[in-house]
């Protein structure tokens, strides 16, 4: 009886006033969403769909309403929770301007993060890439969660590094001292068709909520990702990208200061064709960029954002998954996930994260 009056909510009660169709909301539980029709809410369809709905469902559907969509039959709306870039995403304080790759300056990628492991004796260190992509979450590589030793615990991620081989926490930059911001982490979900065992890291993707909120400054910002149509169907052959990361470089050594390099995007059969003898077949969520001599990512660079620039405003393309034996080799591109094949996954991600904080102890 009780998902019957959940169903007619939505069915039959009107809304008055409200917002238009797709416009921005924020739901009950001061998540960001888009004002949809119910039947269109992944969130809320589960909610109705639930065995045993409570009181409490149904005053949250109560609250998500959020306009009318008006016609023959008036729609009712809801708030939907929804992975949206957040205002002023993929804007760099600086403008524009690794394997053969240039210093960053840290305002140039601010969205780049490292990610920070506990290795055992009351060590911590830096592993992998990152990608800060709202106030809450962080985009890395499955194989940076999965594909470690098992006495390595994943212990916070780090933003703000001016140099990860320093055991300083903050530098002077233009006269002014920039400290590393670290964030506990509340959940890491991996994708659950990641299979280490398969040569092409396929579904090479994983999610990180962070317990606090990242205040966002010059200098930690989050990028912005393909959920349009139009940002998802740009070409990959021959266009500009840039990597970023603190990994290995040409002389084999780690790096302590961010570098980027620019790479160009090939056709996933290039990539076929040269890890053949391999026996490594990419898929479309997949993508292979790079091939010139000294110029790709590396070790310690998985997990970071393969980037691009649309209009002014960088989007992440790939994260760093797997490459040649020795990074940067003439002709073998690297392989990176593609993170536009993933959207609907991170919503789902991003959706199932999203639990009223004070009832989540009791429920």
């Amino acid at each position: 009886m009780l998902k019957f009056i959940y169903l007619s909510l939505f069915t039959i009660v009107p809304v008055i006033s409200g917002l238009e169709v797709n416009e921005s909301c924020t739901t009950p539980y001061n998540a960001p969403g888009k004002c949809v029709p119910s039947r269109q809410c992944p969130y809320v369809i589960k909610i109705i769909r639930k065995p045993n709905s409570s009181f409490k469902d149904g005053i949250y559907l109560e609250k998500s309403k959020c306009g009318v969509m008006t016609g023959p039959r008036p729609i009712p709306l809801t708030c939907c929770p929804a992975l949206l870039n957040p205002e002023q995403c993929g804007v760099p304080a600086l403008a524009n301007r690794i394997i053969g790759g240039e210093p960053t300056k840290l305002e140039e990628h601010p969205w780049a993060a490292l990610l920070v492991f506990d290795v055992g004796g009351e060590k911590f260190a830096p592993k992998c890439g990152a990608s800060l992509l709202n106030s809450r979450f962080v985009l890395t590589a499955a194989h940076c969660i999965v594909d470690v030793p098992k006495k390595w615990t994943l212990h916070r991620v780090r933003f703000s590094e001016v140099d990860a081989l320093s055991e300083d926490d903050c530098a002077t930059i233009n006269d002014e001292d920039v400290c590393r911001q670290e964030y506990e982490i509340e959940s890491v979900t991996v994708h659950e068709n990641y299979d280490r065992n398969k040569m092409n890291r396929q579904h090479d993707i994983a999610l990180i909520k962070l317990k606090e909120p990242v205040v966002f400054s010059e200098y930690v910002r989050p990028i912005c990702v393909p959920i349009d149509d139009t940002i998802r169907a740009l070409p990959i052959d021959d266009e500009e990208f840039t990597v970023t990361g603190w990994g290995q470089t040409e002389t084999q050594t780690r790096s302590g200061q961010q570098l980027h390099v620019e790479i160009f995007g090939k056709t996933n059969e290039v990539c076929n064709k040269v890890y053949a003898v391999a026996n490594i077949t990419l898929e479309k969520t997949h993508i292979c960029v790079g091939g010139t001599k000294n110029k790709d990512s590396c070790k310690g660079d998985s997990g970071g954002p393969l980037m691009r620039q649309f209009e002014g405003i960088w989007y992440q393309s790939g994260i760093v998954s797997f490459g040649a034996r020795f990074c940067g080799s003439e002709g073998f591109p690297g392989i990176y996930t593609n993170v536009a094949e993933y959207i609907d996954w991170m919503t789902e991600v991003v959706n199932d994260s999203h639990v009223d904080p004070e009832m989540s102890e009791e429920e």
